[in-house]
This record gives C-alpha cells, structure tokens and sequence, in this order.
C-alpha cells in the first residue's frame, strides 16, 4: 500500500513537473541573436540593431503587452520588423496585436509584412488600415529605403497570398519589389514564408527574415522541429540563420500559437540582427 501510494505521488509530482514546464516554455520568451558581416553595409549602418517579432497570434504577454515591451526595449532596436501573423483567424480581435504596435511605435520605425492568417480572417484591410494609422510601414509588395546620415539600405517585403503560392508568384514579385535594389546596396526582405529561401538568394537579397513555422511547433535536440505548415513533417527551416549563396535568412519561432496551444523545448522567441 505504501509503494502504491509512492508510486502515485512520484507520479502526480512528475506530471505537475511536466505541466509547469509547459506552460513555462509556451509562455517565457527567449532572444536569439545574429551578427551580420556584409561589405554592402555602409559604415554608418554597423551596429544598426533589427529586432523581428513574427507569429504574435494575438497572444498577450503581460497587460498592455509589457513583458513582451520591456525585452524589445531593453535591446535598443533601430527598427523593429514584424513578419506576419500578428492576429490570428481562430482568435479574432486587433486589442493585443494593436496594444504591442502602440508601444513598439514608440520604441523604434515599425516594418511589417502580412502573414496567411491576416488573408484567412478575410479582415486583412482593417489590419492594414490600422497600422497606416498608427504609422507602420507595410510593405505591400513594396521596397522603402532606410536613410542614416548620407547613406542607405533597402528594405522590401512582399504580401502573404495566405494559400499555396499561385506558380511563379513569389519570383515574379520578388523581382519586381527588387527592380530599384542595385547590387552595391544593402536590401533586406520581409517575407511570412522561409520556404522560399531559394527564390530569395536567386534574386539577390543579402537579409531576409521570415516566420511562419512556429520553431516546428515541438523540437527535439538533434533533430529540431516536428512539423511546420507548407514545410511539412521534419522541416528543413523552422529557426535560427540559413545561408544559400549570398544570401542569409533569419527564421523565428514566433510568439504565439495557433492550432496546437503549447510548444515543447520551443520557447516563443523575438530575433535581434545587428548588422557588423
């Protein structure tokens, strides 16, 4: 009786274990950081520090999105890039999206690109109208330059169709956000979907940040991430820096959650690039 009763409190105490490691590592946001080394970069732009948020899904990190604040501010960011998904098609609201972009607006100039869940909720204008209003950068389709002193970069992005890719979509429009982009000049993309790290190094990107695959979602060491959309099962970029030819791509796991509501060995994540 008593070896049974051991038993069920070993267990009980494990499961409780297991349970506050979940909601531990679906909630505590960790920061990864990259250097970037580009003889593009003027020298006025070294030390120039990108902070990329991605995958918010309307998730609330602290009231009026503070905790979440307090670490981007902390990193003393010159622009702040946000990749898509910052609502979420099953959780419809703006209030947690809207609440971080108040904030990080005062922080740093705000880029951002759509992700497939601003296209799925079919409320993708009302998205954009908002953050046209507040002063974001939406790069539609677009290429905006950033100015320091005498010099620039390029910045472009391209929106989410929120399906699969329509045949040639993302080369066709890449090429032509990319037509003002000359070869001596810094240009960074934004861009919801890694997996197209082919098309982007084709067209001469030298920095490209995407999101999209939630980190795999689950990660094991060794192996990484389990499954992310569009990648399939065992997915090929889910997290961390890529490189194919001359360009590099930075992938976050994004913040928040979808269909599956926890992560595993998978903290939520925001990326800090500083540029060398």
């Amino acid at each position: 009786m008593i070896n049974r009763k051991k038993k069920v409190c070993i267990i009980s105490a494990l499961i409780a274990i297991f349970s506050i490691y979940l909601v531990w590592g679906t909630n505590s946001i960790s920061i990864s950081r990259y250097n970037i080394e580009n003889s593009s970069i003027p020298e006025s732009f070294k030390g120039f520090r990108i902070v990329q948020v991605s995958d918010l899904h309307n998730k609330e990190f602290g009231k009026d999105q503070r905790i979440l604040m307090k670490k981007i501010e902390k990193e003393k960011p010159d622009i702040i890039v946000v990749t898509g998904d910052l609502v979420d098609r099953r959780k419809w609201g703006t209030k947690n999206a809207m609440s971080f972009i108040d904030r990080a607006m005062e922080i740093a100039p705000v880029y951002y690109v759509s992700g497939n869940h601003e296209v799925w909720s079919g409320k993708y204008s009302i998205v954009r109208n908002k953050l046209l209003e507040k002063g974001v950068y939406v790069l539609d389709d677009d290429t905006v330059e950033i100015k320091n002193k005498n010099s620039h970069i390029f910045i472009s992005g391209i929106i989410d169709t929120g399906y699969e890719d329509r045949e040639n979509y993302v080369d066709d429009i890449l090429r032509k956000v990319s037509k003002d982009i000359d070869d001596n000049t810094f240009s960074i993309l934004l861009s919801h979907r890694p997996e197209h790290i082919k098309d982007y190094s084709e067209v001469g990107f030298d920095l490209v940040f995407s999101g999209h695959a939630h980190g795999g979602q689950i990660r094991f060491p060794f192996i990484g991430g389990v499954y992310a959309p569009h990648q399939g099962f065992m997915p090929k970029y889910t997290s961390g820096m890529y490189q194919m030819k001359n360009t590099f791509m930075v992938v976050s796991r994004g913040l928040g959650n979808s269909v599956i509501p926890i992560r595993f060995m998978n903290r939520p994540e925001i990326t800090v690039t500083e540029l060398m």
